[in-house]
């Protein structure tokens, strides 16, 4: 078992490393693909720096944006939108060289730069550091090799063991056979090699506290209660969202940093409206890699009598696509994410977040920022059998913060889930049921990207996570407590 997990792994970075320069997968979990065996794909170039990609962040970072005063508020953006044009003029970078832009809880901007570009940024007193960008990236493009659950009557076919698709169409271009990519479109300028070590970047460590390992919640008093939800006939119930528990999540709103959802899914309520692409050059939401529609069902999929239910159900997921087609990302569209998160949520929503990437003090504190403000967070630990503790954003402790780990039915760890002391719960990651990008639901994932939505969805519809019990075959000194929405 060990030798062939060994030889896939190995097939699979190939092929990875051959098809897409930009992509690359690392230690964050990010799992997304459906296996016949508890196995999931990665590839070492997962948190590879980008060469010649740089995030840049400005003093005094946290600004007002959060106000709720739209005076405030312009006055805020004005001023960021200033200091970033003074710093760029001052070392020579053309706008077409950012890629992204960041007036938040970080404040700042992304750019291709050249060695005296970036000797100028990191002598401006105005910046507080520059961070080198890195890939973050799902398992290479998968191909479906399980059996659907069940399909519905949506006139996208079911999802019959390929990628092939067709619908109606809503101008998405979702109406045309797609075939797997081969290469990626650049939405960020391609690195010209991305095996090239870059020098570890000078930015500050985060501030979170050290790490420990929380209790499981036993509140002091009542927890608060959630809305109960009775499966309507013909609702597939999972293993995985039994195990957990469930609710009725309508009112409630998840935000996925993922790679886009399947708009006209029938099992999801979608806020197309408040929906973002991150990847430059193209505002498409839609769900070309089927990530983002899998984590999206876990959390939200209705009670409508048919597909399967969500932990909950019902509940409004909001789309922020950061991973293009064939899986590939950066870190600096995820830090545009938190941000978007950041000033357009409320205290009491949740963001689901199963990826993450090497160590990057930016991300980790933007994440802790929009804690701060009563916005929670769901994040996979990660998929590569190693210590947390060199993952961002997996790493974060802080209130309202939660890494979860992967356990399988029989409340054992999975074999490769990462451990450590950054890790709060665990929850199903094992032959896990979602909804997939063909309108359908499939058994057959695994990860801690199928965990964590598991927690995004009792978050939603408790504010809280309890437990029932812990894990066995914990990696570390802890077991982890089993996430529960009771």
């Amino acid at each position: 078992m060990i030798s062939n997990l060994t030889l896939r792994r190995s097939v699979a970075l190939a092929a990875m490393v051959a098809a897409v320069s930009l992509t690359g997968c690392q230690k964050e979990e990010l799992m997304e693909n459906q296996f016949a065996s508890p196995e999931a794909t990665f590839s070492s170039q997962d948190g590879q720096a980008i060469e010649g990609q740089y995030i840049v962040v400005f003093k005094n970072g946290s600004t007002s944006l959060s106000t709720s005063n739209t005076q405030g508020l312009k006055a805020s953006k004005v001023e960021a939108a200033m200091k970033r044009e003074r710093v760029l003029t001052a070392a020579k970078v053309e706008a077409r060289e950012v890629s992204q832009v960041y007036e938040g809880v970080v404040n700042g901007f992304a750019a291709r730069l050249s060695p005296e570009q970036l000797a100028s940024l990191r002598q401006n007193p105005e910046v507080a550091y520059v961070e080198q960008d890195r890939i973050i990236a799902l398992a290479p493009k998968w191909k479906d090799n399980t059996a659907p659950t069940s399909t519905k009557g949506n006139g996208k076919g079911g999802n019959t063991g390929g990628e092939t698709t067709t619908n109606g169409g809503k101008g998405n271009n979702k109406n045309t056979t797609e075939p797997a990519p081969t290469e990626p479109t650049p939405v960020d300028p391609a690195p010209s090699d991305t095996t090239t070590t870059a020098p570890a970047p000078t930015e500050p460590a985060p501030t979170e506290p050290a790490p420990t390992e929380p209790e499981p919640t036993v509140p002091s008093e009542p927890a608060p209660a959630y809305a109960t939800v009775t499966p309507l006939a013909g609702e597939t119930v999972p293993w995985n969202v039994e195990r957990v528990g469930y609710g009725d999540g309508t009112g409630k709103t998840v935000w996925v940093i993922d790679s886009g959802i399947d708009t006209d899914h029938p099992d999801l309520n979608i806020d197309v409206a408040r929906s973002f692409s991150f990847i430059y050059g193209n505002p498409s939401i839609e769900d070309g890699y089927g990530h983002g529609t899998s984590v999206a069902g876990v959390i939200a999929a209705k009670n409508n009598g048919s597909g399967m239910l969500g932990v909950a159900s019902n509940a409004t997921i909001i789309a922020l696509r950061v991973f293009d087609d064939a899986g590939a990302g950066t870190v600096s569209r995820a830090i545009s994410a938190v941000n978007h998160v950041s000033n357009n949520g409320k205290p009491g929503d949740v963001v689901n977040m199963s990826l993450g990437s090497g160590i990057s003090s930016t991300l980790d504190n933007a994440v802790m920022n929009a804690a701060a403000k009563g916005i929670l967070f769901a994040i996979a630990a990660g998929n590569s059998n190693v210590d947390c503790s060199g993952t961002s954003p997996a790493r974060v402790n802080a209130p309202g913060v939660y890494t979860i780990s992967a356990m399988d039915s029989y409340n054992r760890m999975w074999s490769s889930s990462n451990f450590g002391a950054g890790v709060d719960f665990a929850a199903p990651g094992v032959n896990v049921t979602a909804t997939n990008k063909t309108g359908g639901i499939s058994g057959g994932h695994y990860g801690t990207s199928l965990a964590a939505p598991h927690v995004a969805g009792i978050l939603a519809l408790r504010g809280e996570v309890l437990s029932q019990g812990y894990i066995t075959g914990d990696k570390d000194s802890t077991p982890d407590p089993i996430a529960s929405v009771k």
